[in-house]
């Protein structure tokens, strides 16, 4: 199940991302969206085994705060319609959509 993370800090890397969700089960995938240069967007996604890892996962972190910036963490087909429409689909990876 497929989770999406936005408000990183900026110096989050991929394997950051994978570790911050590792207490709560298998991490398949993270990944950190950066622009063509190679900046952070600050936003990624992770993709756990199973939707129960998925759920315990954004009810520990949605919200909470990783060096100074408060995480919001929803289930990835959701945040389209949660009004996240500043992101278009094009940002996310292929290997989430």
């Amino acid at each position: 199940m497929n989770l999406f993370v936005d408000g990183l800090p900026s110096s989050f890397s991929s394997q950051d991302l994978s570790d911050l969700f590792t207490d709560f089960g298998t991490v398949l995938k993270a990944e950190v969206v950066k622009n063509p240069e190679g900046n952070s967007l600050q936003f990624g996604f992770v993709a756990m085994g199973t939707s129960q890892e998925a759920y315990r996962a954004m009810a520990s972190l949605n919200r909470s705060i990783v060096r100074d910036h408060s995480l919001l963490v929803v289930l990835a087909e959701n945040q389209w319609s949660a009004g996240r429409s500043h992101y278009s689909t094009q940002d996310t990876p292929s290997s989430f959509a």
